[in-house]
């Protein structure tokens, strides 16, 4: 039996679920109106004209629009100038030329053909490119050119022995018949004997007759001839590399032009240069170019030019627009009026600040602005809940067995000395809260017994249990949930975090056989051991059961108010929330209820 729940709860540091959840949710109200009221431009408004009535600028310009008059103001002082202006005779002059016949023409006719053909042309005249390609052009001339070297060069090889005998013997018949002859049957008979007819008598009668042979006397008498040696030694040389060359090159039609270019003694005349000069002769003595540039160099366009860019013509032009303004007529009128603050918009302004300061929103608004009220919505974000008002459990949040069942048998079981078996959600009812139902009824169950294993048993009773095994895992954060605080001695009641096993673990709360916080652990023995709180004195109804998770440090709430802290290393991890009720005892009646209103989860944002 714990003392300090007892003593809680007679000092009422334990306050009513009614009192906490109202308080909760007129602040979830008032935060909600209070986000709607900060993101609003309502509010954005508000702020930005609060600053503004209240600045020193605000003051200053106050003071200074009661302080104005038109004398010496801007407004005089700007009609002075552009009466000067005027009269200045660079403005008058400009505006002789803006708009005129001559300008339009002159506008019209520079943008020409003719005339961007004509500064083309006189940029190319007389920047220094003509005279260059003039003189380029007559100063190329045969003699002394590439081409009559490569001529001469040409001539040269063609005059020398080895070229001559190249030229009369490659490709001819009588080069292409001594080739042959070097094949022949006749010429390897007499090589053969020529070797044999040192031993031999009859193979040097043979021989002797053979060496007066015609055909053999010309192939030798050919063979040792200068013009046959010098085809060979001129084959594959540079010499005859460079004369193919050479005189392919000459037969172009590129080296033929350009040979009767460098002849030519009118080739200036005939140039692109001399064709751009001559245009630019007619073309300076055109009418429109004439007119252009006459125009260009007269007085009045030279002032039109320097006054058109001018700061006094802008300065003409913006104070014209200024003073013919009705801004400006309205600004000299309002700086002759007496009352002219009471008709400002600032005055309206500060008459609109104090009717939407009184406004209930904002009041509440500046109410919270900087208190620590709203904390806790600021810095937890929710990221799982329930509040089980459907009429059917929600499978894609809660199994209806647990994650060990799910994973081995496909369906719950009990374990040895269970007296009650968990159905696969029969036992579960939703609809405003959720009620897990201890019912006593018979039934046919597995029961897991070493060594045999899974073994069919008969049971007395049913009941059942929810898991977020395979959708939600708790990891740091904040467990709560709304469980009417009801317990009935035969049956273990808990709602609880675990990690795929049912211990170790982190009771919220389990009520029943114990009625206790904490945590549940196992000993070297393989036997649970409990370590935490002990709420027998809690008096029956609902509470809000809250658990902090930090790491491997826990601690429970009870309505708000800390009641216990434990560390466990072991449930360090992630964690599935689960809920079950256990028959431990023979029931004195025929049911049992566990309720949980709702379960929420919260991460730190």
């Amino acid at each position: 039996m714990s003392f300090k729940i007892f003593s809680l709860q007679l000092t009422g540091k334990i306050k009513s679920v009614e009192t906490i959840e109202n308080k909760r949710k007129q602040l979830a109200d008032d935060y909600a109106e209070f986000l709607k009221t900060q993101n609003s431009e309502e509010l954005k408004a508000f702020l930005a004209l609060e600053e503004y009535v209240t600045s020193s600028e605000f003051a200053s310009k106050r003071k200074e629009i009661e302080g104005q008059s038109f004398k010496g103001s801007e407004e005089e002082k700007q009609l002075k100038e552009f009466q000067a202006l005027q009269k200045a005779t660079r403005i008058k002059n400009y505006f002789k030329v803006e708009g005129s016949a001559d300008l339009s023409r002159y506008q019209k006719e520079k943008e020409s053909k003719k005339l961007t053909d004509f500064y083309a042309l006189e940029e190319y005249v007389k920047d220094g490119d003509f005279e260059k390609d003039k003189k380029e052009i007559k100063s190329e001339v045969f003699k002394g050119s590439a081409e009559e070297k490569h001529l001469k060069e040409l001539k040269k090889l063609e005059k020398s022995a080895g070229i001559k005998a190249w030229n009369e013997l490659e490709g001819s018949e009588k080069l292409k018949q001594h080739k042959a002859f070097e094949d022949s049957d006749k010429l390897k008979q007499y090589n053969e004997l020529k070797t044999a007819a040192v031993s031999d008598k009859e193979k040097n009668k043979a021989f002797k007759r053979l060496s007066k042979d015609s055909e053999i006397k010309n192939y030798f008498r050919f063979e040792k001839s200068k013009k046959l040696k010098l085809y060979h030694e001129i084959s594959g040389s540079h010499n005859l590399v460079r004369y193919n060359e050479l005189k392919e090159q000459v037969n172009t039609d590129d080296f033929k032009k350009r040979v009767a270019f460098l002849k030519d003694n009118k080739k200036f005349e005939k140039s692109e240069a001399y064709k751009k000069y001559a245009e630019y002769k007619k073309l300076a003595g055109d009418s429109v170019v004439t007119f252009v540039l006459k125009y260009e160099k007269s007085k009045l366009y030279k002032n039109y030019l320097d006054v058109k860019e001018s700061f006094d013509l802008k300065r003409y032009n913006e104070l014209k627009e200024l003073i013919e303004s009705e801004d400006y007529k309205k600004q000299k009128a309002w700086l002759e009026d007496k009352k002219r603050w009471e008709k400002t918009e600032d005055a309206q302004k500060l008459r609109l600040y104090e009717t939407e300061k009184k406004k209930p929103e904002f009041v509440k608004y500046f109410k919270y602005k900087d208190s620590t009220d709203f904390d806790f919505f600021k810095n937890w974000d929710v990221v799982f809940e329930d509040t089980f008002k459907a009429q059917k459990l929600d499978d894609a949040k809660w199994m209806t067995s647990s994650l060990t069942a799910s994973k081995t048998l496909g369906q719950n079981y009990a374990m040895p000395g269970d007296l009650s078996l968990l159905t696969n959600g029969k036992n579960i009812q939703t609809g405003n809260k959720l009620s897990i139902q201890v019912k006593k009824e018979n039934t046919e169950g597995m029961v897991w017994q070493m060594p045999a294993g899974f073994v069919q048993t008969d049971f007395e009773y049913t009941s059942g249990m929810i898991s977020t095994g395979e959708h939600f895992q708790f990891e740091d954060g904040i467990l709560e949930a709304k469980i009417h605080f009801n317990p009935v001695k035969q049956v273990a009641s808990s709602f609880y975090l675990a990690n795929g096993s049912n211990v170790p673990r982190a009771n919220l709360v389990e009520m029943g056989a114990k009625n206790i916080l904490g945590i549940y652990t196992l000993s070297g023995k393989g036997k649970i051991a409990s370590e935490g709180l002990e709420i027998d004195n809690l008096k029956k109804g609902a509470y809000i059961f809250s658990l902090e998770k930090s790491g491997a440090n826990f601690t429970w709430k009870i309505n708000e108010l800390e009641v216990l802290k434990l560390t466990n290393n072991d449930l360090n991890k992630p964690l599935e929330l689960n809920a079950s009720s256990l028959v431990v005892d023979k029931l004195s009646g025929s049911s049992a209820n566990f309720d949980v209103e709702w379960v929420k989860c919260y991460r730190k944002k």
